[in-house]
This record gives C-alpha cells, sequence and structure tokens, in this order.
C-alpha cells in the first residue's frame, strides 16, 4: 500500500513537473497571453522647489495603487517593483511598476499592469535669484485694478500692499535711521533681517523661483523653458516607441501640471502630419468619431449639464483608442495620451499667468495658441477643430490635443490664501467646459498644496479623487461620476470607493 501510494505521488509529481516546464514555454499558457498584454504609463510631473528625485513618484504610487484595494489583490498589499529606467538614462530615477490589477468582474479577466515614470525637471532649472522672482511679482501686481480677475482681487490687493510694505522696508534698512526716538530697539534691523533671508532662502529664491523662471520668457529663463519642454516630450516620444504601452496618462502637479500642459501641447504640434491625414482617411472609424466629438462639442458648449459633459468626454476616449492605432512610417505610434490630470495646478489663473488678462488669453486661445478642451473651433456657426472645413477628411489642428486627451483638474478651495490651496482652482471656466473639475474640501484649516496624496493609507476624499482622475480601469464616465457635477466642480467627498463595493459576477 504504502509502495501504492509513493508511486502515485511520483507519478502526480512528474506530471506537475511536466506542466510547469510546459507552462513556461507554452506561449499560449494563462500567464504568458497576460503577459503580452500593454500596460498602462503614467508620468508623474513634481511641482515646484528643490525636489529630490523619486520624492515626489513613491507618495504618488503609493496613493494611485499600493492602497488602493479596488486594483491589488487582497495577498499582494498592494506591492510594486523598482525597476531601472531605461528610457530616459537618468541614473537617478526608476520606474514603479506595479503587479497585475485584480478582475473587476469574475467573469471578465481584464488585469494589467501599471508603469509609473517621475518626469523630473529640477536639476534644468538651477539659478534662481531673488531679483527675477521681484520681478515676477511686480509685473504680476502692478497693472490697473480693472485687468485683475474679480475671484483674484483680495490676494491682489494683498500683494501690493506687501509689495509696497517690503519696498518700503527695505528703503529704511538701507537708510538705517535712529528708530530709539520711537521706542524701537535697534535690534529690531537685526530681526527683520534675519527673518527676511530666511523667508527668502527657504521659499522665496527656490520655490517661487521655479515659478517666475518658468512662467516669464524672458531672455535669461528662454533656454531652462525650452531644455524642460524638450525633456518632456522626449520622455512622451520614447515611452510611446518602446511597445510595451497603449495609454499615457500624464500627472502633474502645481507647476508641474503647467509643464505638463505645455509638453502635450508641443508634442501634439509635432506630429507627423501625413500619418495623422492618414488616420483620418474618409469614412475611417478615427474620422467618424472626430466627427461626433466635434457634435458633441457644439453640444457641450451650448450648456447642458454632467450628461452632455459626460458624453463629450466618452467619445473623447472612443476618438483616443481609436487614434491609439494608428502608426507612422517607422511602425511607432502616433499617440498615446488619453488623459491629463492636473492637482493644485496655476493654470486656474491663466488669464493672468499665461496671459496679461483674460481677453488677452482668449485671444491666444483663438490664435491656437493656448489649447483649450474642446480645441477652439475653426468655426462659429458649428465646431470644427478639424481642417478643410467642409471635406469629408479632416485633420485635427495643431492646437487640438485636448480631442483625444480628457482633461481632469482637482483642487483645494482656500480662506484667506493661507487654508487650503490659494495656488489651485477651478480650471473650466477659463480653458474650456470639457474640463472636469474636481474640488476636494478642506477639512483641518492649514496649506493644502501639499497635501494631494498624502495619508494614502486613509482613502479620504483627495485620494479619491485622485484615482477617479487617473481612471486606470478607464471606467465611462457615468459610472464613474454617477451624474454628479453638473456644470459645478463635482464635490470630491460625493465620490463612490469602488473598492467597498461588492463586486458582482
Amino acid at each position: 500500500m504504502g509502495a501504492q501510494m509513493s508511486e502515485g505521488t511520483g507519478v502526480r509529481a512528474t506530471r506537475t513537473q511536466s506542466t510547469r516546464r510546459k507552462s513556461a514555454s507554452d506561449p499560449n499558457t494563462e500567464m504568458n497571453v497576460i503577459a503580452k498584454r500593454p500596460k498602462t504609463a503614467v508620468i508623474v510631473i513634481h511641482g515646484m522647489g528643490e525636489q529630490w528625485p523619486m520624492d515626489t513618484l513613491r507618495g504618488f504610487v503609493d496613493a494611485a495603487w499600493k492602497f488602493d484595494k479596488d486594483l491589488s489583490e487582497p495577498w499582494s498589499d498592494g506591492e510594486t517593483y523598482s525597476k531601472p529606467e531605461r528610457v530616459t538614462g537618468n541614473f537617478e530615477l526608476r520606474r514603479i511598476t506595479t503587479r497585475y490589477w485584480k478582475p473587476e468582474r469574475e467573469t471578465v479577466d481584464d488585469r494589467r499592469r501599471v508603469d509609473f515614470f517621475e518626469f523630473y525637471w529640477a536639476h534644468m532649472m538651477q539659478g534662481n535669484t531673488l531679483g527675477s522672482v521681484v520681478s515676477w511679482l511686480i509685473r504680476l501686481l502692478v497693472r490697473h485694478p480693472a485687468r485683475v480677475p474679480r475671484r483674484l482681487l483680495g490676494g491682489w490687493i494683498a500683494g501690493v500692499l506687501i509689495l509696497a510694505a517690503s519696498a518700503a522696508l527695505a528703503v529704511l534698512t538701507a537708510a538705517k535711521p535712529d528708530l530709539t526716538h520711537f521706542g524701537i530697539p535697534t535690534w529690531t534691523w537685526a530681526v527683520l533681517a534675519t527673518v527676511g533671508a530666511a523667508f527668502s532662502g527657504i521659499w522665496l529664491r527656490p520655490v517661487a523661483g521655479d515659478a517666475a523662471r518658468y512662467l516669464s520668457p524672458t531672455p535669461g529663463n528662454v533656454a531652462a523653458r525650452q531644455a524642460i519642454r524638450e525633456a518632456g516630450i522626449d520622455l512622451i516620444m520614447k515611452i510611446q516607441c518602446t511597445g510595451e504601452y497603449d495609454r499615457i496618462i500624464i500627472a502633474g502637479h502645481s507647476l508641474g501640471s503647467v509643464i505638463g500642459y505645455d509638453a502635450l501641447n508641443y508634442a501634439w504640434g509635432r506630429l507627423d502630419d501625413d500619418a495623422l491625414a492618414a488616420a483620418h482617411s474618409d469614412g475611417s472609424e478615427t474620422m467618424t468619431l472626430l466627427a461626433e466629438l466635434e457634435r458633441a462639442a457644439g453640444d457641450l458648449e451650448k450648456g447642458g449639464g454632467d450628461d452632455l459633459l459626460s458624453r463629450y468626454r466618452d467619445i473623447q476616449r472612443a476618438y483616443f483608442r481609436s487614434l491609439a492605432k494608428a502608426k507612422k512610417a517607422d511602425g511607432t505610434p502616433l499617440w498615446l495620451v488619453s488623459d491629463f490630470v492636473t492637482l493644485g495646478s496655476p493654470l486656474s489663473s491663466s488669464d493672468v499667468l499665461l496671459a496679461k488678462d483674460l481677453e488677452t488669453l482668449n485671444r491666444k486661445i483663438a490664435w491656437r495658441e493656448v489649447p483649450s478642451s474642446p480645441p477652439q473651433s475653426e468655426r462659429e456657426a458649428e465646431v470644427r477643430f478639424s481642417y478643410p472645413l467642409s471635406a469629408k477628411a479632416r485633420t485635427p489642428h495643431a492646437g487640438a490635443v485636448f480631442a483625444p486627451v480628457v482633461w481632469t483638474n482637482i483642487y483645494y478651495p482656500h480662506v484667506l490664501g493661507l487654508i487650503g490651496d490659494f495656488v489651485s482652482g477651478p480650471v473650466a471656466p477659463l480653458l474650456g467646459p470639457a474640463v472636469r473639475d474636481l474640488r476636494v474640501p478642506i477639512g483641518f484649516p492649514i496649506f493644502r498644496h501639499l497635501s494631494y496624496w498624502s495619508k494614502p493609507e486613509g482613502g479620504g476624499p483627495a485620494i479619491l479623487a485622485l484615482r477617479h482622475g487617473l481612471n486606470l480601469r478607464l471606467r465611462d464616465e457615468r459610472q464613474l461620476w454617477r451624474g454628479l457635477g453638473g456644470d459645478a466642480p463635482i464635490r470630491a467627498e460625493q465620490l463612490d470607493d469602488p473598492a467597498k463595493q461588492v463586486l458582482q459576477p
């Protein structure tokens, strides 16, 4: 009996080993088939300040993946892997790759992996000076009150008063008058000088200095602006050409959102014209979807709430999927960026940061220098962001990057500038009604500019907003947002947590 059991065990062991050998070599086994599936790439662009490589990315991945029970298997503990980053060649950076996410339903095998990249640009923005910051602030603040947006009026008044007080203090410091007659001790100057030097060294020069230089096209800043944008475009194109991905998401925080916005705009402007035109041939699926998208844009711009916005964005995704199949002459993909997610973005003040005022911003949008969502129309009677206008086969114009790219903006409101996030705000009122704005509650009254992915284990409103914005599973808009928002920003505290819902077969 014992011999029979031993023999049976040996046979089973032999069969198991044979099966394993077959699984490792058979290209049609389940895991080998899954491994051949394209992946999703997420490019994270850090914000202003002297950032260190990978600091932003690791915290972002924790919020977007590690603690998201909707994606990670219960037994995996949200495990990720740090792998060599061979795309840019920067040895300071790594690629963080995930396990396969769990199936959304028991009857559907939609497992996929995600690779997270960091677009690190801080090393290209060295040499910030206090003078450049002061010059930038003066250009922003010294303007006629009529050219100040109403929403910024309080901040503008405070800024002008602070600027005037600082100028007066500088004059007094240079003169060093004897204030003992007024009961003010002489050591006051030493304290003021120390505080001023600390503020300048810790925040004004290294943090605001990045914004001052990137947002000011003065001769001394052009080289850095050009280098950062070229590096951003290069990263997008290199990831596309690896052949490993069929979807790219770009997420930018703070000034990184402006850099991402520029990189997208200029990358789209450099697309192969012949390949783009070939993708939109008469009767093609891509051309049909582009025409449908233009009609949906016309309906959206007339107003009508969340149904029209969700419909437009769903058509955007269908158009993207079709466009992503297009190839250039060398066989590489034409365009793979599907989503742009902005967090704490100063683009909410694009009428003063990208232009002199709202009139100038609208003029730049009309000139297609500043992209909007939906893209700027070529006609007034009906929406057309493609040309030739009356042809059956048309090509999206150079400013139409937000035809295939879905834009979601996440922000905290602010109170008196110091509570919440004064840097950010809704983007849709300035850059187009197809931008989905998500408003995160302030909660405990502190400065929130660095809170967009903090405390990911708690899964609070900011974390849910980030996960909904990334939409890694590519859920349709109605399923994702449940009719929330309408013409107003969606409140993040109203969002569903898919991980808490029972999976249905």
